[in-house]
């Protein structure tokens, strides 16, 4: 900026006491040349900068008191969001008919019509030959008419109308001293009006000579000065280079370790914080990611294009109550709000963890009602245990549990009443006011960003309000709010003494840091690809004209705004980018700007990219910021470190997990993979009749003893979630337990007319009662949407259907006596099984059907609501995974005190679509019995001797609920079937005992 001072110094000295106004094209360009100027100790006496709208806004203020609101980019979106959807439903689009209507659609449309705007053009003079196509004319014209009458009708103005009335008043004057910024960028009616207002004589400040780069012819008022050249001058004209040792070029693996090298560097220098800037080519990551170090290392840092609103807990908020909302008010939606401390809660409300338990155990899953309804239930239940319970410590201890309901039941019904219902369509003024009161009521802010962003989110909303009084479809609300408030960057700010600057490489030209950093100089960020913008193409702005900026230029514009920053800078620079793309996997190349860098600083003038391959570029960063690097710097090494038994010791969850990582590699069966002293007392069911099997366990222990352990032995639950599902209403086994309830409704009502089943005479009774129960149901949890619900209705009854078909034939031979035949559960008593040893254990359980054959055997029927997957015609216990039609059996002849054998077969039933009427019978022959009762005793003597060794076929963990925990996948399959077979252990053959029986 050498040249830059020395102009604005004589011109301050020509004119010492007149008002010298510097014409910019923002505040920001201003303030970085009078920070320069007055930081090289000059006086800035009657110096201030302005932009040609405050220039346009003093004359109107003057000279017209009666001034109209400007019309914002948001205000205008919103306009045009209007008047498109209306003259497409109107049919008055011709071109665009096709189009659909979207927010980011709407707000480039915008963008196009300010443009056309401010180069000068109304509906009026829009010439529609000039465009592509005469209907595209056509269309365009109407859209800036139809435009025009909005700001007509709500009594605004635009900067353009602003320009055309502030030339009006426009006369030249000799009292002021014009100077301006070199490189202006200026519309039509900007020009227009400063060669109105500005006098003959006019000072411009020069840059720095760039040489071998292209510049874009302007107009007088839009032309660059150039000033003397500087050694990054010549970056594109290497022939007549001047040597320079202030610039530096360096590589890294990913933009994160770019980063902290900076700041290393930055160490290194022993500069203060504030001489030093970090230019970007690409926005993201660096923005977020210097925030986050920013914020982690308290590291004072402004940003000159602001930041994400997503980086703040407002906008992390907002993100969350849209999801939450869409989601028909999904619990665990609003879990992860609770989790991620986004949302305020009053004082006497539970804690997070609290809040998280109750809503789950009250199974709300979705829907705002609910919420009231589900915890309604909840405060019932706990007031009825309060009643019965004898012990005072008790009763209080439920009175509390119920206050925290109670609390928590009347802080969602406050909540809701400003929370729009879940409906296909929705007023986007009343979501916009709803998201206004979460933010002003419920929104935690824990920085001076979060305390920004909800101010700033709060006024856009404000903005808005009077022009959005408009009923959309559910989606397009949910859109157009994404796009109005997630799309806002907050803390913009110029660079501030004692701060690191970071902004765009855009913005740098004028700023006189002594230390700059150019980051994301790699070919994916710059100089960035050229796209035509297809609402407003190049041809057609040739044809238009009024200095309508064309986007072929694009990438040689933005090479020659880079190589002129670097010939501004007069200390030290520094270029990098990353080489390679994590998520994509691939090695990533640098921009040609970079080469030529390489070029000039390494005097080498015919390098190539292979060259600048070769480059270092690091893993991890020099200077460990966080504990990551110190990680990432062990994991890179190639040399081993033991860590010392005296480092464990403070860790003892790593030394834990060092011994049990060992154990797992052996060949042994350890206490690590399921050798367990247990308690039999409490946990063989021979020795603890208190303790009742199912079928279910006994499948599980059978199947894998390991999950049996976790489940049944320690307690283990995963966590059970409704989830909201857009495209599924109920799950597998609420649809299941429907499906059995009607099934068992039917049977009962034909069993006391005495009838049999008939499907002529019996169908509408079948399907009465299938409406009946899923309107129950669809009481109890509201389905996503009516298509869904019309989907899986229609699966319903056609089961029905296929049961009453199969029930009619299967009749004629079986008269069902029993329906969901108990034992063993709440005040019914348990069925006992006596085993080979002589022992006996208690069985509890739920028969769906018992029938009795013509010549007067029994016939156990078991419903299967889903797929035949894994049952077949043979196969009669698959290794113990299939125990129940035995084990029901057994219970059923001893509850009912029959005689041995009385059962004569079990039948697995998939009276269902997927099932097609399928049975699998099991004949419960002597043979039968003898074989289940031995594998029976097998399983009971792996609970008893501790042996909880994980399943020996990877195939029954496909849908264990304990995946996550056991991580079986962790073994090869080789170390797994040694210690299944370890000699060394003699009650492991119980296992194998179970696997014997097919």
């Amino acid at each position: 900026m050498n040249s830059l001072m020395k102009e604005l110094v004589t011109i301050n000295t020509k004119f010492p006491y007149q008002e010298k106004i510097i014409l910019v094209d923002s505040y920001t360009v201003g303030a970085h040349i009078l920070e320069a100027f007055t930081d090289l100790g000059h006086r800035a006496i009657n110096v201030t900068f302005k932009t040609v709208t405050d220039l346009a806004e003093e004359l109107i203020e003057l000279h017209h008191p009666n001034q109209k609101e400007v019309v914002t980019d948001t205000i205008g979106s919103q306009f045009v969001y209007t008047i498109l959807s209306q003259l497409k439903e109107n049919h008055s689009l011709t071109y665009f008919k096709n189009m659909e209507i979207t927010s980011s659609f709407s707000r480039a449309m915008y963008q196009i019509l300010h443009t056309l705007r401010m180069a000068g053009y109304t509906s009026d003079t829009l010439n529609t030959d000039d465009f592509l196509t005469a209907d595209k004319g056509k269309d365009m014209k109407l859209l800036l008419s139809q435009y025009e009458n909005s700001l007509h009708t709500y009594q605004m103005t635009d900067h353009a109308e602003t320009l055309r009335l502030a030339t009006q008043y426009a006369i030249k004057t000799a009292n002021r001293v014009y100077i301006l910024q070199s490189n202006l960028s200026l519309s039509q009616l900007e020009e227009e009006f400063l060669y109105t207002l500005l006098p003959d004589h006019t000072y411009k400040l020069p840059l720095q000579k760039v040489l071998g780069v292209k510049v874009s012819e302007r107009s007088n008022l839009r032309s660059i000065v150039w000033g003397e050249p500087t050694p990054l001058s010549y970056l594109y004209d290497l022939e007549h280079k001047v040597e320079t040792e202030n610039v530096t070029l360096f590589t890294a693996k990913t933009e994160e370790v770019e980063i902290k090298q900076i700041l290393h560097k930055i160490k290194e220098s022993q500069a203060k914080l504030d001489k030093h800037v970090v230019y970007y080519t690409n926005r993201e990551p660096y923005v977020t990611h210097f925030y986050h170090l920013s914020q982690k290392t308290e590291l004072p840092i402004t940003f000159g294009q602001g930041l994400p609103v997503l980086t703040t807990r407002p906008g992390r908020l907002i993100a969350g109550i849209l999801q939450w909302t869409s989601s028909n008010y999904s619990v665990n939606v609003f879990l992860d709000l609770i989790h991620e401390g986004l949302l305020h809660l009053e004082e006497d409300m539970p804690s997070g963890v609290k809040m998280t338990r109750i809503l789950r155990d009250a199974s709300i899953g979705w829907d705002k009602k609910r919420y009231i309804s589900q915890l309604t239930e909840e405060i019932n239940r706990l007031e009825l245990k309060q009643n019965e319970a004898t012990d005072e410590l008790k009763a209080e201890y439920y009175q509390e549990k119920m206050n925290q309901l109670i609390t928590i039941q009347k802080w969602f019904v406050k909540l809701f009443k400003n929370l729009p219902d879940y409906k296909n369509e929705l007023n986007y003024r009343e979501c916009l006011q709803a998201i206004a009161y979460v933010l002003k009521h419920y929104c935690r802010t824990s920085s001076a960003a979060d305390q920004v962003a909800k101010t700033e989110l709060l006024e856009e909303i404000e903005k808005l309000l009077p022009y959005c009084d408009e009923t959309l479809t559910r989606f397009k609300v949910f859109e157009k709010m994404k796009d109005l408030l997630l799309s806002i960057n907050v803390l913009k700010s110029s660079a501030k003494p004692g701060h690191l600057h970071v902004t765009s490489y855009e913005r740098g030209i004028y700023e006189a840091r002594h230390f700059a950093y150019i980051v994301g100089l790699d070919s994916r960020k710059f100089p960035g690809s050229v796209n035509e913008n297809p609402l407003l193409l190049d041809t057609e702005r040739n044809r238009l004209g009024k200095g309508l900026n064309v986007n072929e230029h694009k990438s040689q514009e933005n090479l020659y705004h880079l190589v002129q920053l670097l010939a501004q800078q007069e200390g030290h620079v520094s270029l990098s980018y990353c080489n390679f793309a994590v998520t994509d996997n691939r090695v990533v190349h640098p921009a040609h700007v970079f080469l030529q860098a390489y070029r000039m600083t390494s005097g080498h003038h015919d390098a190539d990219f292979k060259d600048v391959a070769k480059l270092p570029s690091s893993y991890v960063a020099e200077e460990l910021i966080n504990e990551q690097d110190y990680w990432a710097q062990k994991v890179i090494t190639d040399q081993k470190v033991k860590v010392k038994s005296d480092v464990l010791s403070h860790f003892y969850h790593l030394e834990s997990g060092i011994k049990a990582m060992n154990a797992r590699e052996e060949m042994m069966f350890t206490e690590f993979d399921g050798k367990i002293t247990i308690d039999q007392a409490m946990f063989d069911p021979r020795i603890n009749q208190e303790r009742s099997m199912t079928a279910g366990r006994l499948e599980t222990l059978a199947k894998c003893p390991y999950s049996y352990f976790l489940s049944e032995v320690l307690g283990v639950r995963p966590i059970e979630e409704v989830a909201f599902n857009p495209n599924k209403w109920l799950d597998a086994a609420t649809r299941g337990s429907l499906l059995h309830s009607v099934f068992e409704t039917f049977y009962k009502t034909l069993q006391s007319s005495e009838a049999k089943p008939s499907f002529i005479h019996h169908e509408e009774t079948i399907l009465a009662i299938a409406n009946e129960h899923i309107q129950v149901q669809r009481d109890i949890s509201p389905p996503p949407n009516e298509r869904v619900y019309e989907l899986e209705l229609a699966d319903i009854i056609e089961c029905c259907r296929i049961f009453l078909k199969e029930e009619e034939q299967h009749c004629e031979s079986y008269n069902p006596l029993h329906f969901e035949y108990t034992f063993g559960v709440g005040e019914f008593e348990a069925a006992e099984i006596t085993l080979p040893s002589g022992q006996s254990m208690k069985i509890a359980g739920k028969i769906d059907r018992v029938d009795e054959t013509s010549s007067g055997t029994y016939h156990i029927v078991d419903y299967k609501t889903g797929s035949t997957y894994g049952y077949s015609t043979n196969g009669m216990f698959k290794g113990g995974r299939q125990l129940q039609h035995f084990v029901y059996a057994l219970a059923i002849e001893q509850h009912l005190q029959l005689k041995t054998g009385a059962v004569e077969e079990s039948a697995y039933y998939f009276p269902t679509v997927k099932g097609l009427a399928q049975r699998f019978v099991r004949k419960q022959d002597e043979t039968v019995r003898a074989q289940g009762l031995t594998l029976l005793e097998n399983l009971i003597e792996l609970v008893s001797q501790g042996i909880f060794t994980m399943t020996d076929d990877e195939n029954d963990c496909k849908f264990c609920n304990y995946k996550s925990v056991c991580k079986r996948h962790f073994y090869d399959e080789e170390t797994l079937s040694a210690k299944r077979s370890d000699k060394t252990y003699e009650p492991l053959r119980q296992f194998l005992g179970v696997r014997a029986h097919d």
